[in-house]
């Protein structure tokens, strides 16, 4: 009786999409946690504060284009 159960639970593919795509998705995540606290400072120094900043360098682009 307790194989019969076994054997019918490994046999079982209901669920089986929904449990991989939970697994991509969780694979995603972890990828983009990981990058945001690999690369997070590194984005913010570029896209906004400090000097050299994304900002400053297209306002300085820009002002040479007038």
């Amino acid at each position: 009786m307790l194989a019969e159960t076994i054997r019918r639970f490994v046999d079982d593919e209901v669920g089986a999409t929904a449990i991989e795509y939970g697994l991509i998705a969780a694979l995603i995540a972890v990828a983009a946690i990981g990058s945001f606290a690999a690369f997070g400072n590194s984005l913010v120094n570029l896209m906004g504060i400090g000097t050299g900043s994304a900002a400053e360098v297209f306002a300085s682009q820009s002002a040479k284009l007038d």
